[in-house]
């Protein structure tokens, strides 16, 4: 391979490679799954810098092995996901062997596909302007693939040739997605997130699959104290009306005691002080660490009331995202239970309390006279050991007799709404609380993000000789590697490599974001950003009419050139049948001149060298105010052609007349 060749090939090596790392992250595909992809890549530029590369045989396992570990590996089947993964992962192994125009190709047509799933992922919201821009970028990059390195052109030229098929294209899709807004190949039949309308019926969930937006970023400044893995649970809503394993909000409004303050507590023992940006306040819930007792909120800079409406849970005014600094107190809520609420939350819907099976449940884990932290073991070891499984993939249940005795195939709702139901019949006042546990931390930014993904649903029992709530946590009995991995998330000592690298680049690109973001904002804060924008403004406007003056005489020398290059084919046609044509290699103004001084007459001598004269001026002069003879060419040829035809120069076409 040519030196040249080599090193174009190696730059678009690296530019594919960049471009399937960048459509993996816009996918939201899985940050593990990244990390392998992120392998696979380096591993191929490393080949590709020494020149090995495997053989064509064990490339083509390895695509049919990675297609299989990435379908095996889906925790919840989402096609436009599963279908980004896969070509992620083939894109990647083709590079494993050199990036000449068929295989780079073949990459191209798997971000192409990339780029597809991303815009049917219903948890992604990408910008015209993005589709737009990656299209572009895709376009020069296939353009680059198959054009040879000695075939320099300019980068404008490829962008103005891109755009040409983008513009129009882009306007058919915006079109189809503007008249067609649910376009989209997999619609789930239940989301992980936080429930907006305050209602929880896992029954009617057959498949739970993962939301990766982020809810909320809580930030923990040097010194602040850092909350355990054990409480990260962040507080959404309580519900308190009982449907089996369907539960809702109360819809009475009853006066409760309060936690929250008007101002900072003087005692901050045991308490987390952080800062807590929160994306939207969705139905107005403002998660928070159990248990806040200040919040001072923020939104675009003006103060906005934050609120509690009882149970310890949070509302805001407005919509929006909210700034917050929050104080939280690590003690157990003490709001008693309200009468007028589902009989002091004790109430069981009556074809559960009539249940002989779910009875038998209740007599064996939980007996008259123990007390309310020993039955809420026993819950728990009912739970752990009879045989009951954590699954996104539950399928659809009737009610909670057939959850608790047959199928016993769940998540975190269904495991929250059953033990709520088990401690009330055990006598146990309970209620189910919905939020988020656990979340991503970063040491170097100090930051816990919590997502959709970390949604979660847990039960809290009223102990009344203490006089408080015990958070109970009934997913922990079958899904026992929960707080396992909460912990180790929260401990970076553990953490593999790729992990701290991963961790430790969303550090430096979120800083310089921030940089960035700051140092903008301060730009367009100033008195002169004004009249720089002004500026901008008319420099533009003089950039797109020099463009406009430029692209118009250009296409006004192209179309004079065009239209000389016409009659003179005109002109060589008719001449061709008189045998008069031209010779192989001979210019046309040496052609022109050789007829005129063979066998013409004064007329036509005239003739021929005024049709010179004119397809010299079109074809090789710049177009002037003074170029007026161009326009005499379709005049010359006419008179031309008559004088033929009248000295009968011109043979008969149907008897093949020679010319005398």
């Amino acid at each position: 391979m040519r030196s040249a060749e080599e090193k174009q090939e190696r730059m678009v090596g690296w530019v594919l490679a960049a471009a399937v790392m960048l459509h993996l992250s816009v996918m939201g595909a899985n940050p593990g799954f990244q990390v392998f992809v992120f392998a696979i890549l380096v591993a191929g530029a490393a080949m590709r810098w020494r020149n090995l590369f495997v053989p064509n045989w064990l490339g083509r396992l390895a695509i049919l092995i990675g297609i299989g570990g990435v379908i095996m590996c889906q925790e919840g089947f989402r096609p436009s996901l599963v279908v980004g993964e896969v070509a992620g992962m083939v894109g990647a192994l083709l590079l494993l062997r050199p990036a000449l125009a068929a295989r780079g190709l073949q990459v191209l047509l798997c971000l192409l596909v990339m780029l597809t799933a991303a815009i049917l992922n219903p948890f992604t919201s990408l910008g015209a302007a993005f589709v737009i821009g990656d299209t572009i970028a895709l376009l020069l990059v296939a353009e680059q693939i198959h054009r040879p390195p000695e075939a320099v052109e300019s980068v404008w030229v490829s962008v103005v040739r891109a755009f040409r098929i983008v513009v129009p294209v882009g306007i058919v899709v915006t079109t189809i997605f503007w008249l067609f807004p649910k376009l989209s190949d997999y619609t789930p039949v239940g989301l992980t997130g936080f429930s907006v309308d305050g209602i929880l019926n896992p029954g009617a969930i057959a498949e739970l699959s993962a939301s990766h937006r982020v809810a909320l970023v809580a930030h923990f400044g040097e010194g602040q104290t850092m909350p355990s893995p054990a409480d990260l649970y962040w507080r959404g809503r309580v519900l308190e009306v009982n449907g089996g394993l369907s539960w809702s909000l109360a819809s009475k409004r009853v006066a409760r005691d309060r936690s929250l303050q008007d101002s900072p507590p003087s005692d901050l023992t045991d308490t987390l002080s952080y800062r807590q940006e929160l994306s939207s306040t969705r139905g107005g819930i403002v998660p928070a660490l159990d248990h806040a007792v200040f919040v001072d909120a923020q939104r675009d800079g003006t103060p906005v009331a934050v609120l509690e409406i009882g149970a310890g849970v949070l509302t805001a005014v407005g919509t929006g995202p909210l700034g917050m600094e929050i104080i939280s107190k690590l003690r157990r809520s003490a709001d008693e239970p309200v009468a007028a609420i589902s009989n002091a939350s004790t109430d069981v819907p009556k074809e559960i309390a009539s249940s002989r099976a779910v009875f038998e449940i209740v007599a064996q884990v939980a007996s008259e006279g123990r007390s309310v932290s020993r039955k809420i073991d026993a819950v728990t070891e009912f739970f752990r050991g009879s045989g009951f499984i954590y699954t996104t993939r539950p399928g659809r249940l009737g009610n909670l007799e057939q959850f608790l005795t047959t199928h016993r195939r769940g998540f975190c709702e269904h495991y929250a709404a059953a033990a709520a139901n088990l401690l009330r019949l055990a006598g146990v006042p309970a209620r189910v609380v919905t939020g988020y546990r656990g979340g991503v931390w970063n040491p170097w930014l100090r930051t816990i993000t919590v997502r959709d993904s970390n949604a979660h649903a847990w039960v809290e029992a009223w102990d009344g000789a203490a006089r408080h709530w015990i958070r109970f946590d009934p997913t922990d009995a079958v899904d026992e590697s929960l707080a396992g991995r909460i912990a180790r998330e929260m401990d970076a000592s553990q953490w593999s490599i790729f992990r701290r690298m991963w961790s430790f680049s969303s550090a430096v690109t979120s800083t310089v974001s921030l940089w960035i973001s700051g140092m903008l904002a301060a730009i367009t804060a100033s008195e002169a950003w004004a009249q720089i924008q002004m500026a901008l403004f008319r420099g533009l406007v003089v950039v797109a009419l020099l463009w406009m003056v430029r692209n118009f005489a250009i296409r006004r020398a192209s179309g004079i050139q065009e239209s000389a290059a016409r009659h003179l084919a005109v002109l060589e046609s008719h001449a061709a049948r008189l045998h008069r044509g031209r010779r192989p290699g001979e210019t046309p103004l040496a052609w022109l001149t050789r007829i005129a001084a063979t066998g013409a007459g004064p007329d036509e001598r005239r003739l021929l060298e005024a049709f010179a004269h004119s397809y010299a001026e079109g074809m090789y002069r710049p177009p002037t105010k003074e170029s007026g003879t161009v326009a005499k060419l379709p005049n010359h040829v006419r008179r031309l052609l008559a004088l033929w035809r009248r000295r009968r120069l011109v043979a008969n076409q149907v008897t093949g007349g020679r010319v005398p």
